[in-house]
């Protein structure tokens, strides 16, 4: 079998489909994965190109593209949408109580933090009035709430429900402040993609058709109770990740043109700026799926043009 190394927050439902039903075997992969436990390290190492492929956030993509310089392109969307909360502790009643606070972070300019910026300013509170510490990951930043290190983190189930329960309180909902968010895409180096071409075309045919498998309605309890085995999490939770898998891996360049928007907004994303399809690379989901590429989405909106 050919080995193909794949970075990630967690394996998403259509990774595990695909190695538990075979979609893998099938082309021959032996997909290695390997867990996030800090974005910065996740960063590093993708620039370094330890790593053949990440399922992660388009946002992480852009941002270390466009302040680090880093020719990374996407080639799959895996799954759309946000299920993140900002959790404040038993004092923090509003977000309005946040100011001047210190606040869990990872990756500081990109993924959940981007969110937790936009949140803020939409309630009028910029970056300069509260801080930040860089922790690392969920499960980090629920350690640090619940040891009252910090005064709110970006969560996401289980660990939203453990900081609840310890008296904490949702501020806000990330989905409320962001829509189709592209949660978890396949990207990488775009020295890389030629390098792998052959091994990234069978890597996608099988995760799209481990999506379409999973996505009949005959086999969502099966693939439910995959995702539980594997990741170790409860029905409701298992529920939220497949209602978030996209069709057959297709890339959304309306959804990455958002991101884009979300960015120069928050002024991460300086000029010159560039179409959404200067981020992704459409030949490798044609050639797997046999599909014709997305129509472009083009410039951000809130560009000049």
């Amino acid at each position: 079998m050919d080995r193909l190394t794949v970075t990630g927050y967690y394996r998403r439902p259509a990774h595990l489909v695909a190695m538990e039903k075979g979609f893998f075997a099938r082309e021959n992969l032996d997909v290695v994965f390997h867990l996030v436990d800090l974005a910065p390290e996740h960063n590093r190492e993708m620039a370094e190109g330890k790593w053949d492929l990440t399922l992660s956030s388009a946002d992480t993509m852009l941002a270390r593209a466009t302040q680090d310089n880093v020719d990374y392109v996407l080639l799959m969307q895996a799954e759309e949408g946000l299920n993140v909360q900002l959790v404040g502790q038993p004092e923090i009643k509003t977000v309005h109580d946040l100011r001047g606070k210190l606040l869990a972070a990872d990756p500081v300019d990109s993924n959940f933090d981007l969110v937790r910026n936009k949140i803020l300013r939409d309630f009028g509170i910029p970056e300069s009035e509260y801080r930040i510490d860089i922790i690392g990951n969920t499960p980090h930043r629920l350690k640090a709430f619940l040891e009252k290190k910090v005064a709110a983190a970006m969560l996401t189930p289980p660990s939203t429900d453990k900081a609840l329960a310890a008296g904490g309180h949702v501020l806000a909902q990330g989905a409320d402040h962001i829509a189709d968010w592209p949660l978890a895409c396949g990207w990488t180096l775009r020295r890389l993609v030629e390098k792998n071409r052959p091994l990234l075309v069978r890597f996608v045919r099988a995760w799209a058709n481990a999506a379409d498998w999973l996505l009949k309605p005959e086999n969502k309890a099966e693939t439910l109770d995959i995702v539980m085995k594997h990741e170790k999490v409860t029905r409701p939770r298992a529920e939220e990740a497949y209602a978030r898998v996209v069709p057959k891996g297709a890339i959304n360049p309306e959804a990455i043109r958002r991101n884009m928007e979300y960015r120069i907004e928050l002024g991460y994303m300086p000029p010159p700026h560039k179409p959404a399809e200067h981020f992704y690379d459409a030949s490798i989901w044609s050639g797997a799926t046999g599909l014709p590429p997305p129509p472009p989405a083009g410039l951000p909106n809130n560009v000049q043009r």
